[in-house]
């Protein structure tokens, strides 16, 4: 037969090298399978930590400072995997990483070259400081605060998305000392400069950090008022997306709390139609943060915001 090749032909020779073939990768599996585990080998440690073994984390906290990136990855993605309250309901997972050192090695990972691994660290860092005030304490005094900063400016929008949690954890509670620690490397101009450029899950969460940064501290209301805090807010009412405009309104709520003056530049900014559309939502939450705002801006506004509102009241109507 012109053309055709023998294996083309009846007989079928190359099914039988395909058999050979099998059976060959067959008894190499079996082999693999029947040498002892290396316990100490990094693939074994992620393995042990993946399920919950925390005997391994010194290795496991090793390879995050000597291991190959994607070891590096898997580790903090292990860590980050054994935080969250539905798995760790007692926190005491959070307690043990923490103790055996892997916070230092974690923040130092949030300048990796590799996004990945960034966001592995940043994920794990995020989890850990979750409701856990040494934790939060820990990661100031490691240096993270800066790196967090610089991150959210020039790091991977699924980075970002870690990290801005870490930082509305470390504004949330704990020492005031660690709001100082993040105001003072930045933190106001940094998160009001992203803030357009950003998801809506990540505005929620820079609205948050504002709130807990401005809340009883009349120097950073000021600070974030002078950096244009209050049209950014504003700008976040009108968007149209209900939890971004709930932390929105509560970040105003608390920046013009007692300003007479600010207060005024909320209804001189264009602030009150879309505080009085959101008075009309059909979300009771939506609804009664915006009552919040209200009463707190004719409260502190004086007259003319009083005016202002039954103006934007009636309009509405």
């Amino acid at each position: 037969v012109i053309g055709v090749s023998p294996e083309g032909l009846d007989g079928h020779p190359r099914r039988g090298a395909l058999s050979t073939l099998a059976a060959a990768a067959a008894a190499a599996a079996a082999e693999a399978a029947a040498k002892p585990r290396d316990p100490d080998a990094p693939a074994s440690v992620i393995a042990d930590l993946q399920a919950a073994d925390l005997s391994v984390l010194p290795k496991a906290i090793a390879l995050l400072v000597t291991g190959a990136p994607d070891f590096k990855e898997q580790v903090a993605a292990a860590i980050a995997n054994l935080c969250p309250a539905i798995v760790d309901q007692d926190g005491s997972m959070k307690v043990a990483i923490a103790a055996a050192g892997a916070i230092p090695p974690l923040v130092g990972l949030l300048k990796a070259s590799m996004s990945d691994v960034q966001k592995q660290a940043a994920r794990a860092l995020h989890n850990l400081t979750s409701k856990n005030v040494e934790n939060k304490n820990a990661v100031v005094e490691a240096g993270a605060v800066p790196m967090l900063l610089a991150l959210m400016k020039r790091g991977a929008p699924p980075v970002r998305e870690q990290v801005v949690g870490v930082l509305r954890n470390l504004t949330g509670g704990g020492r005031p000392e660690n709001k100082a620690s993040v105001a003072d490397a930045g933190a106001i101009s940094t998160m009001l400069l992203v803030l357009p450029a950003v998801s809506a899950e990540v505005q929620i969460h820079i609205a948050v950090i504002l709130y807990n940064l401005a809340n009883n501290s009349a120097e950073r209301r000021t600070a974030i008022a002078n950096e244009g805090g209050i049209p950014a807010m504003i700008k976040l009412l009108g968007g149209g997306v209900a939890h971004v405009q709930k932390e929105a309104a509560d970040t105003l709520r608390v920046l013009t709390v007692a300003s007479q003056p600010l207060c005024m530049e909320v209804a001189a900014g264009g602030g009150l139609p879309h505080l009085v559309a959101m008075l009309k939502s059909d979300m009771p939450d939506v609804k009664k943060r915006a009552g919040l705002l209200r009463d707190s801006l004719v409260k502190h506004g004086g007259r003319g915001v009083r005016a202002a509102m039954e103006s934007a009241i009636a309009k509405a109507s």
